[in-house]
């Protein structure tokens, strides 16, 4: 195999893909990136089993093949030549060499046929959606999802095709992340996928914002197809929770407030919180919002925001990063807090099919 490529492409393509490779004690050839050169088009592609990526670039091919190169070591020395043409042989014996001019490089690698098949496509239900829309409902709902082990059903993110829309929703059982977004699909793709958390980072890091996605869903996984970049993921087979039974039906308060001033306040709180008691105090009372956090022996910190509220005094506690991560999601100048009383769980909501569930604090 014998290929010439501009060192910027090179790089580029191999930065979508590095990141899928398989812990060290794995299986060797899980390090590496599986390289075709045929036609006028390199194929880069990794894996650790679970996820699958595979980007394409143009180059010129002056001898066909395939192999696999250690991604890691390959990606750092592209990384250090000259911007410029990068010639690029592979001998039978999986060896590569590689010059741009002064330098030259050679990696040891390892046959192609060893390396792990991607997913038959077959038949699938498929869906397209905007990057920039699929990113940002991705943003507004995935730091909700679960990173406990022992809770395996919550550590991923739901994806429902229902009812000419998509609902997404992330929870870790103290919280629940919503957004949805109405979408064009055959009614025979109905269906409920949850994302496991790591195909979700890497779509959030591969998403440009330009064009469509093409989602492919198959029996126990799902295709992104990016354009030069493919995605491949299994899907979780644990059954999502119900999550509609913790969406209260009513709430009796409704609470308009600035986001960024709630979201400094409570910035500012938060740096009495200690590790053995992450709690805020929040008091609604009319017209103002007091924030308060204490440390016990240390000091404590107060702030008011004002607020289009005219109820009875509401005090609820809460975790204050669980707050903020919603107002740092959602653009909305303003929000609401929709109570029943400090016991019972809060609704965040904006502007956007948007929600946000929170149970408070209970401190003995």
């Amino acid at each position: 195999m014998k290929f010439t490529i501009i060192r910027s492409k090179f790089a580029e393509a191999l930065k979508g893909v590095q990141n899928i490779v398989a812990g060290k004690g794995s299986l060797p050839i899980l390090q590496n990136v599986k390289i075709e050169a045929y036609g006028k088009e390199l194929k880069m592609t990794t894996t650790d089993l679970d996820i699958s990526i595979k980007s394409s670039v143009e180059c010129i091919v002056e001898e066909e093949g395939a192999t696999t190169l250690p991604v890691k070591l390959l990606f750092n020395s592209i990384q250090k030549m000259e911007e410029g043409p990068i010639e690029v042989e592979v001998d039978e014996q999986d060896k590569a060499t590689i010059k741009a001019g002064s330098a030259k490089f050679r990696l040891s690698g390892m046959a192609e046929n060893e390396f792990p098949r991607l997913p038959q496509e077959s038949e699938a239900s498929i869906y397209t959606i905007e990057q920039a829309t699929l990113r940002e409902m991705l943003r507004k709902t995935s730091y909700a999802a679960s990173q406990d082990d022992t809770r395996r059903s919550l550590k991923g993110v739901l994806m429902s095709f229902k009812d000419e829309k998509l609902t997404m929703v992330a929870t870790d059982g103290r919280r629940l992340a919503l957004v949805e977004k109405e979408m064009e699909f055959a009614k025979t793709a109905e269906r409920d996928i949850v994302l496991p958390f790591k195909a979700v980072q890497e779509l959030q890091r591969s998403l440009s914002g330009e064009g469509d996605i093409t989602l492919m869903v198959q029996k126990g996984f799902i295709c992104f197809n990016l354009g030069n970049l493919t995605i491949y993921s299994k899907l979780m087979e644990e059954a999502y929770p119900n999550y509609r039974q913790v969406i209260p039906r009513e709430t009796k308060e409704k609470i308009e407030i600035d986001r960024e001033l709630l979201l400094r306040a409570l910035d500012r709180a938060s740096v009495m919180t200690m590790d053995e008691a992450h709690s805020t105090k929040l008091i609604f009372t009319s017209g103002k919002l007091t924030v308060t956090s204490a440390a016990s022996d240390i000091g404590e910190a107060k702030d008011e925001v004002p607020i289009k509220y005219a109820g009875e005094t509401i005090e609820i506690l809460f975790n204050p990063a669980y707050v903020m991560d919603p107002l740092k999601a959602i653009d909305d100048d303003e929000v609401s807090i929709n109570l029943n009383d400090g016991h019972s769980p809060a609704v965040i909501k904006c502007s956007i099919p948007f929600l946000y569930v929170l149970m408070p604090l209970r401190i003995s």
